[in-house]
């Protein structure tokens, strides 16, 4: 016997209502093997730190290798979420009522981390801070092997143009960032540093080119010079 109208709205609403009390991040379906997440449940942000720009972080687990800098180049697993406004088009009258729904805009796949550098400018600014840190806003680095929630706004995120059909305009994002390895890409030395290394290094050379066209042009008194030093004693 098909269910009355009345019963499928109740079952929908407590399942609206469910989803929304049990809201946070998604844990990234993509590593949970490798970090053993498959029962863990999703934490609520009543534990992350808002810093002063804004930008909320959790530590979910603490790495155990060595930080994170500006410049590395890090393979993670991630999942981007953002918050559905219930005015943006949502054709769901139970999540408008909540508030609007989750949406998944971006994530890795099983077994294919994403492999970034961070701190340069080449990812959102949310992400450059919210995994190297930054000490004038008290945000700790992650290190490897660490796995951290981010609520971006959306200011340090894509701002007031979006990105394309995928996020819209003035939209915070939410992640999830698994840390696997790091490497150290292009840090190296400064150009300035380089310049005077090499301007010592010319320098040296010069010297001893210097050095060896005098000894060249006064060989027969250098040889004399030896030669009287190292001759039989009169004495």
């Amino acid at each position: 016997m098909l269910l009355r109208t009345s019963t499928i709205s109740c079952i929908c609403g407590f399942t609206a209502l469910l989803i929304a009390i049990t809201d946070g991040f998604t844990t990234p379906r993509s590593h949970t093997k490798e970090y053993g997440l498959e029962n863990r449940r999703s934490l609520s942000l009543g534990a992350a730190i808002v810093a002063r720009n804004g930008l909320s972080y959790e530590d979910v687990e603490i790495g155990t290798g060595r930080n994170i800098f500006p410049g590395d180049s890090v393979l993670c697993y991630y999942v981007g979420t953002y918050k559905k406004d219930a005015s943006a088009g949502g054709d769901n009258p139970f999540f408008a009522a909540m508030g609007g729904k989750k949406v998944t805009f971006d994530e890795t796949e099983p077994g294919e981390p994403a492999e970034v550098i961070v701190g340069k400018g080449q990812v959102i600014k949310g992400w450059d801070i919210g995994i190297c840190g930054d000490p004038t806003l008290e945000i700790p680095p992650m290190k490897i092997g660490g796995d951290r929630k981010l609520i971006i706004p959306a200011k340090l995120a894509y701002g007031e143009r979006g990105a394309g059909d995928a996020i819209p305009p003035n939209t915070d994002l939410e992640f999830q960032i698994a840390i696997v390895n790091a490497e150290r890409r292009g840090g190296g030395v400064s150009g300035e540093t380089k310049v005077k290394g090499f301007a010592a290094l010319a320098g040296f050379l010069g010297f001893m080119l210097l050095l060896a066209v005098v000894v060249a042009q006064n060989y027969n008194f250098f040889l004399q010079l030896f030669s009287v030093g190292n001759g039989p004693s009169t004495f």
